[in-house]
């Protein structure tokens, strides 16, 4: 089971601001040392309340430690990724992670692919209807999908064509790029050693063209995890609970 708590998605994230927080950000460090420097970082932002919301959201999924709220985690992964890939690289990653760990958003995507196809529009009121049927009027939910459609146009999946909101493509992803998702769906998502590729979840997913996982799996057997092919399913485990970059 995905661990994860119930949180709204007030604003959209662009991904250089999360890679310029991560880059900044320091393990252990007091959050409230990064909410200056983060008044640059978000420059498109012009008022004051909407720049501390989006602070927010983005300190919450990417840096937050939950065990000491007013601290950044400890284990920065993503920042050491970050330092060694560069935005480019570690954008779909950005997404992955941000959607996985982040409940709400796994409730709007999984309406997404429930009702639409890559190159079909997307009606955000419609959306927000079928959400509301399915869980009731929870404010929480419905006041994050236009936030979260309109993350997925700055990372690229939905665009805009002649005024209409369309689920543009899947985020090309390399194989160290999955073996870095694969990884980090074990350690820091479901925090369990053992994944099985046959049951990731689509909500998650889907937003991505994986090359194939079983090749993928293949490649990094005996480097970073151990496969196991068998009739029903393809199983890895990691061999540490620690991302390397």
């Amino acid at each position: 089971m995905i661990r994860s708590t119930v949180i709204g998605f007030d604003r959209p994230l662009r991904p250089r601001w999360i890679y310029e927080s991560l880059l900044l950000a320091r393990p252990g460090q007091r959050l409230a040392e990064l909410n200056v420097p983060f008044e640059q970082i978000a420059r498109e932002l012009t008022g004051r309340e909407g720049k501390r919301k989006v602070r927010t959201v983005l300190f919450r999924c990417f840096l937050r430690d939950e065990q000491n709220r007013g601290q950044v985690r400890k284990n920065l992964a993503l920042k050491e990724l970050s330092l060694q890939h560069g935005l480019a690289f570690m954008t779909p990653i950005y997404l992955f992670y941000l959607v996985a760990r982040t409940e709400v958003l796994r409730r709007i995507s999984d309406h997404i692919f429930r009702l639409y196809d890559y190159g079909s529009e997307i009606k955000v009121r419609f959306l927000k209807a079928k959400m509301v049927e399915s869980f009731g009027e929870r404010d929480v939910v419905v006041r994050s999908a236009g936030a979260f459609i309109q993350t997925l146009e700055h990372f690229g999946v939905v665009t805009r064509l002649d005024g209409r909101l369309v689920l543009y493509r899947r985020l090309p992803i390399s194989s160290e790029q999955a073996r870095i998702m694969l990884q980090l769906f074990a350690t820091e998502i479901l925090g369990a050693p053992q994944i099985s590729l046959n049951n990731l979840p689509r909500a998650v997913f889907n937003f991505f063209d994986l090359p194939d996982l079983r090749i993928v799996a293949q490649k990094y057997n005996g480097q970073v995890w151990d496969y196991q092919h068998r009739m029903a399913d393809d199983y890895l485990t990691m061999y540490s609970m620690r991302l390397q970059p």
